[in-house]
């Protein structure tokens, strides 16, 4: 893997691929272990975009939800 950090699709893309590599087998034990350490790291970063992505979500449910109880509270005071 590169120092240039992937996209989320481009890291899930990898992931599969390493996975079914990982799968078929008739690998060395040193080309495996690279293999699973590339997935972790993959994942690793995989997680950590899911998790920012998550919390924009809920900031933005939030801000939805401020927005609402704001206008009915204008709305009762009308």
């Amino acid at each position: 893997m590169s120092d240039e950090k992937p996209t989320y699709s481009d890291a899930v893309q990898r992931l599969e691929t390493i996975v079914s590599t990982l799968e078929r087998g008739g690998m060395g034990l040193d080309e495996t272990l690279k293999l699973y350490e590339e997935g972790a790291e993959l994942l690793k970063l995989c997680k950590k975009e899911l998790a920012a992505a998550e919390g924009k979500l809920n900031e933005m449910q939030l801000d939805e939800l401020e927005s609402e109880l704001g206008s009915e509270t204008n709305d009762s005071n009308a």
